[in-house]
């Protein structure tokens, strides 16, 4: 089971950091100014893009995605922890 939990928390975080890399790469591409291809507007913090609506769910989907593999990936991470800690 440890081993299994382990190899599920690799997975996770290699995943996770490849949504974190692809949402990047989606929002550095976008537009910082609208046009007739990019009308809907995306803030994150202080840097405001503009995208299309299909770019703006992908982006948001990305970002729920990566933050639930980021909470199994700490899950796995303590179950592990806790199961050493028991022997």
């Amino acid at each position: 089971m440890k081993r299994w939990l382990q190899r599920l928390g690799k997975i996770a975080r290699v995943a996770a950091l490849c949504g974190t890399v692809a949402w990047l790469v989606l929002l550095t591409v976008s537009p910082q100014q609208p046009d007739a291809a990019h009308p809907e507007r995306y803030s994150h913090r202080h840097d405001v893009r503009y995208v299309s609506q299909e770019t703006g769910s992908i982006l948001r989907i990305l970002l729920g995605s990566t933050f639930a593999l980021v909470l199994v990936a700490f899950g796995c991470h303590f179950a592990t922890t806790d199961m050493r800690d028991e022997t």
